[in-house]
């Protein structure tokens, strides 16, 4: 299924970008993490070294919100119609051979290596990854010259790593761990290279299984999901079916694993917490801090009871789509918030952006320096794995969903209750078919330029 718009607004502060000296970058990638339902709570650590020592893009958007899709998305710089990874399987493209074959020779990696920068990824990669029907372990992806990748799902133990090919087999040591100790190790190397380097770690936290370290379960113990008016709201009459199926409300014993599950995702950040402190101090030690983009954000976002739905991503409302990103970096300002929308097409053209590299055209767009405000329309689109998962409480979360539409005002209602489709004349309709049906289409240059449509007296 193809989702319809989501909200519009752009950039506002002009700031510096980098130096003449190419400026290392690091991304950190977590696998799921909630905005909405305050995922970045447990991120004490993160939030003082990141968000306090630069900035807090409130309306950061995946254009995809299930995994593969959303990473392949985010390596790109691509929609999904663009990259064709339409699922987790090999069949809907993810690592597959034809994903191997184009787009993964032109991530941003391959084209910051060959401007000369010393590469490093560590973690979960692509939910296929390893799969012998594509490549097996032994396929390291081009562009990356120290490569610690994950073989399959995100996992917390009992796991096998591909570490510059060869398969390394990890039982009791916690996956979080692992990734930071080869992360400080990389670090450290790179004291008084005279070459930038770019590295994307990856942990698994904080997706299913939920598993936290030893040291930290427990750590939430009572903590709930949030009892926001979405929160086992039952009265999704005016929205697409499969938010009408029952149970709803959702049993007692339901909503109890719910908040099970919401410590425990909580309680595995707390390692990502220790993983980004770590690489920020030994960044500190080498003295490259200064002259270091970091950036922090999660491939998709995640519900647990909204809308009577239990637990899973896939939907296009703001639970599942919005995601945190924070970027600290040279001549960024501290502690800013910034409300214009980005989106995770947008990583790879930074990134690129921030190596020096100007001849970028891709369906994203950087989003350093700010640029002036103008309006933005931007595309969730979701095509389904063809299949109906099924719990024991209720029937969740992925089918082909076709011809509903769903219009929501933000501004009035932020929990997205009320479907204004009803409500909206034919012409505002009509023009906001229009802006989807180019979206849908669109490529590179194109998806920018899908701007002129004023909205004025439709809401």
């Amino acid at each position: 299924m193809i989702y319809t718009l989501q909200i519009l607004i752009v950039f506002l502060y002009p700031i510096g970008m980098y130096t003449e000296k190419l400026p290392n970058i690091v991304l950190f990638v977590t696998d799921d993490q909630d905005y909405v339902l305050n995922g970045m709570a447990p991120m004490t650590k993160t939030k003082k070294l990141i968000k306090n020592e630069g900035i807090d893009f409130t309306n950061a958007f995946a254009t995809t919100p299930i995994c593969c899709p959303s990473r392949s998305t985010l390596l790109s710089g691509l929609y999904q119609h663009n990259h064709n990874v339409f699922n987790n399987s090999i069949e809907g493209g993810c690592s597959a051979i034809k994903w191997q074959k184009y787009l993964e020779k032109e991530t941003f990696a391959v084209r910051l290596k060959e401007n000369g920068y010393n590469t490093f990824y560590a973690g979960k990669y692509l939910n296929q990854y390893g799969n012998k029907n594509a490549g097996g372990a032994s396929h390291v992806p081009p562009g990356w010259d120290t490569w610690i990748g994950l073989i399959g799902n995100s996992k917390y133990f009992n796991y096998t790593l591909s570490v510059n090919g060869k398969k390394k087999y990890f039982s009791s040591n916690y996956l979080t761990r692992v990734i930071q100790s080869y992360a400080r190790g990389f670090v450290k190397k790179q004291e008084n290279s005279s070459y930038p380097f770019l590295m994307v770690i990856a942990p698994p936290a904080p997706h299913h299984p939920f598993t936290p370290e030893a040291k930290y379960a427990g750590f939430f113990e009572g903590v709930k999901v949030p009892r926001n008016i979405q929160f086992n709201f039952k009265n999704n009459n005016n929205k697409h079916w499969l938010l009408q199926m029952k149970p709803s409300p959702l049993p007692m014993h339901t909503i109890k694993l719910l908040d099970e599950m919401y410590a425990r995702r909580w309680e595995t950040l707390l390692s990502v917490d220790d993983l980004v402190e770590s690489v920020v101090k030994q960044l500190d030690i080498i003295k490259e801090l200064n002259n270091t983009y970091i950036l922090y954000t999660s491939d998709n976002a995640f519900h647990l009871g909204q809308f009577s739905l239990t637990w899973d991503k896939r939907q296009l409302y703001e639970f599942d789509i919005r995601v945190p990103l924070l970027v600290r970096g040279p001549g960024l300002p501290k502690n800013l918030s910034v409300s214009d929308p980005v989106i995770l097409p947008d990583i790879a053209p930074t990134l690129l952006h921030i190596g020096g590299i100007k001849d970028v055209n891709l369906d994203g767009k950087s989003f350093l320096p700010i640029r002036k405000k103008i309006n933005r329309f931007f595309m969730i689109e979701y095509h389904g794995e063809g299949t109906l998962d099924r719990h024991s409480d209720c029937n969740i979360e992925d089918e082909n969903v076709y011809g509903f539409e769903e219009i929501y005002n933000l501004k009035e209602d932020q929990f997205q209750i009320h479907n204004l489709r009803n409500k909206i004349n034919r012409v505002c309709r009509k023009k906001m078919q229009l802006i989807l049906k180019e979206l849908q289409s669109c490529k590179m240059e194109n998806c920018h330029e899908v701007q002129n449509y004023d909205f004025s007296g439709c809401f």
